[in-house]
This record gives C-alpha cells, sequence and structure tokens, in this order.
C-alpha cells in the first residue's frame, strides 16, 4: 500500500474561521516535522507529531490525511508481527480522524479476514463500500468474507463486480469459478449451526451422523485448543461435507485425499463406493483438518509444510504398528526426505506414494519433538515463526539442534 504524504501551506486566513496564526504556524510545524520523521522510519514519533498538529488545527485535510497515513503505516508493521488487534485499535484511530478515507476500514478488514472474523471483516468493508462505492479492493475483499462465510452467492456478486471492471485481477477468475463450482454442488445441502462451526451437508446424510460429526467438531473445539496453549478460533468454523462425487467435483481433489482446509474444512463422507465412512476414520480426518484451523491462528501462513502436517497427523491419532514399520523401511532405505525439503507448501503436488512417506515422516518428527522435548517449546516454535523468521533458525533457538541433527534423532528411533 503506496502512502504519500503532503506538506500543509497556509497561504491566508479567513477571520475567526480559521486557526489563529501562531496556532496555524505551529500545526504547519509539526505536521513537516511529522512527514520528515514518517519519510526517516520513525513511525511512532511521526504519531506523535501529526496528532498534535490535528489537535492544533482540525480543518487541514493535509493534516488528517498524513495522520490517517501514518496510523495505517503503524497498523501495518503490527499486523506483520501478527499483532492484529493491536492493529485495529490504530485503524479505528485513522477512521475517526479521516472518516472519508475507506483506505483505512478496507486494511482493517484485511486483517479481520486474517484472523477469521469474517463477520467483522464484512461489516468494515460494507461500511468502506458505503462510504466509495466502486472500490475494487473492498468489493474483492468482501466477496472473500462472503465466500469465507460460506454465503458463495454473494461472493460471485462482489467478483463479479471487480471481474468486469478488470478481468485480469490476479488470481481472481480462479477463485471465481472455484466458488460457482461449490455453489453448484452445494446449493441444495443442508445447514446445521453447531456451537462453534456451520456445518454444510448433503440431504441424504443420516441424522446420526450428522450428531456424531457434530460432537467430534466440539471435542476437537475443546481438546486440540488446550493441546495449542489455549488457542479458539472465531465462531463459527466453516465445515462443508460431501459425498464422494461431490467432495471431487467440488474441489477437484484427487481420490486419495481424504480431506482439506482452504479456509473451510472439507470432507467426504463416503468412500469411492458410495458406502458412508466409518466414525473413527470420520473422526481422525476432521480433527487433523481443525488443527489446521488453529495453526493458522497461531502462526498464521508462515509456517512449514512438515510442521502444519505433522501436528495435525500427531494430534489427530498414533502412530500405528504398520506405520512404525513403514518408517523403519523409509530409514533403512535411506529414502527419507530433509526436513528443508518438507518446507513447502508445493509439497501437496508430489506423487501420492511419496507424498504419503512424507506426511509419515512429518508425523514421527513432530511425535518426537512433542513428546521428548514438550508443547510449551513446541509452541515458542511456533510464535518464532508466525514473526516471519527463518523456519530452521527458529528451530535452532528452540531445540538448540539444526535440522540435520534432528533428522538423525527421528530416524534413530525407527533403526534401532
Amino acid at each position: 500500500m503506496s502512502m504519500k504524504f503532503r506538506t500543509l501551506y497556509i497561504a491566508s486566513l479567513f477571520l475567526c474561521l480559521a486557526p489563529l496564526p501562531l496556532q496555524a504556524q505551529e500545526a504547519t510545524r509539526m505536521n513537516n516535522e511529522g512527514v520528515e520523521a514518517f519519510n526517516q522510519g520513525e513511525y511512532s514519533r511521526a504519531i506523535t507529531l501529526l496528532e498534535e498538529a490535528h489537535a492544533l488545527d482540525q480543518s487541514s485535510e493535509a493534516i488528517r490525511r498524513n495522520l490517517c497515513n501514518a496510523y495505517q503505516k503503524k497498523a501495518e508493521l503490527l499486523a506483520g508481527d501478527r499483532e492484529f488487534n493491536l492493529a485495529v485499535q490504530i485503524l479505528r484511530k485513522a477512521t475517526k480522524v479521516d472518516p472519508k478515507n475507506i483506505s483505512p476500514l478496507v486494511q482493517m478488514g484485511s486483517y479481520y479476514l486474517s484472523q477469521d472474523r469474517v463477520s467483522d471483516a464484512i461489516d468494515a468493508l460494507e461500511n468502506a463500500i458505503a462510504i466509495t462505492p466502486g472500490n475494487l479492493n473492498a468489493h474483492e475483499l468482501l466477496g472473500q468474507a462472503y465466500y469465507e462465510d460460506n454465503d458463495l452467492y454473494s461472493a460471485r456478486v462482489q467478483w463479479d463486480y471487480v471481474l468486469a471492471l478488470e478481468p485480469d485481477r490476479a488470481g481472481l477468475q480462479k477463485r471465481y469459478d472455484k466458488a460457482f463450482r461449490e455453489e453448484s454442488v452445494e446449493q441444495e445441502f443442508n445447514r446445521w449451526k453447531a456451537n462453534h462451526f456451520t456445518i454444510s451437508y448433503p440431504r441424504e446424510c443420516p441424522a446420526r451422523l450428522r450428531s456424531a460429526i457434530t460432537s467430534i467438531l466440539e471435542r476437537a473445539y475443546l481438546d486440540v485448543g488446550r493441546a495449542l496453549g489455549g488457542s479458539y478460533p472465531p465462531s463459527p468454523v466453516q465445515v462443508v461435507l460431501y459425498t464422494f462425487e461431490q467432495f471431487s467435483e467440488a474441489t477437484r481433489m484427487e481420490g486419495h485425499v481424504g480431506a482439506v482446509y482452504d479456509g473451510k474444512i472439507r470432507s467426504p463422507l463416503t468412500d469411492a463406493d458410495g458406502e458412508w465412512i466409518a466414525e473413527e476414520e470420520l473422526k481422525r480426518r476432521l480433527v487433523h483438518e481443525y488443527v489446521h484451523v488453529i495453526v493458522r491462528q497461531i502462526v498464521g501462513d508462515k509456517i512449514p509444510w512438515w510442521l502444519n502436517e505433522g501436528l495435525a497427523e500427531t494430534l489427530s491419532k498414533s502412530l500405528n504398528a504398520r506405520e512404525i514399520e513403514q518408517l523403519r523401511s523409509i530409514y533403512e532405505g535411506d529414502v527419507a526426505l530433509s526436513l528443508a525439503a518438507m518446507e513447502s507448501t508445493q509439497m501437496e503436488q508430489r506423487g501420492p506414494d511419496e507424498l504419503r512417506r512424507a506426511y509419515l515422516q512429518a508425523h514421527a518428527t513432530v511425535d518426537m519433538l512433542w513428546n521428548r522435548y514438550g508443547r510449551n517449546k513446541m509452541l515458542a516454535f511456533m510464535r518464532g515463526l508466525s514473526r516471519g523468521d527463518s523456519p530452521e533458525e527458529v528451530f535452532q533457538s528452540v531445540y538448540r539442534r539444526n535440522y540435520a541433527a534432528c533428522e538423525a534423532e527421528v530416524a534413530a528411533r525407527y533403526l534401532y
């Protein structure tokens, strides 16, 4: 977001409607010093100076806009450290200082979405569009907020508007097409509201299964939240359940994918033969995806693939005898992937067999870290990652060993 400052110049005074001459001069001086501080990266000092300038001359549009920009920059830095609540507090100040400027509202909406506070995002972005209809960034983000609220029709209306004016807008056509596919599959679905989840499901889903799913999810809300340091996402979390064919059509996922979290938890309820999936297996899949919800809340998108999937596996099931034997074969055959190779989300594009081995390794690694070194170190690792530092550097800082030493430690559990 580009922010350009203007220096305030007072050409003349207008009798009693204008500030007193000394006040005007002082406001101009503080504004100019605030602009200089901003351009030097001293944002807190810039805010202090510009607040004083604004107190002296509240009629100046230039001072208002400069102060608003300083607030927005400070909020941007806080959001970079995942201090979203503080960032939003500062943006609220910006909206009061410059109420006709929708930029702070759009920024606020994006931060609410980063926290999964979807209803708050919708309110902020609808307010922005009410002030200045036609702002493409606001319409695109509002579409995303509706999408995450599973209001697919309203999402497409917003994105239709944006694409009509800017058809090449980066990535939007792909998201629009995805929403259209999902809407075509889900339009006849029933919807059930649990305490912390909104669950969309096909009409043929048996009542007993819907009840079991609700119990599984609400228990995961408590158990996973406690395990990961008392982390509980804003309600409701969106869950969409399908038949096997519907899941494939809506997500375009291949048959080996059991479930997915893409801002919503998605899972098939039936297998390829049309049989209802056993409750224990469904529980594993739903808990696995719910762990991703909490991980995103703590770390955002800055988490290595092996940790994200390893946590989801570790907290949703234990390694069984067959998987332990498979791990032994991986390490004995010297075909294990390095942790560095398993950092990227591009892992999901690997073939099914290699991906299955990677999931096993990720599970084994996190299982070892969790049980040998404890939850507190894991949470410290995750908090370090949330700041955007290099994963291996954060790992070394927390665990006092590098990736290679960790890999050897995991392998030793299955080789000897």
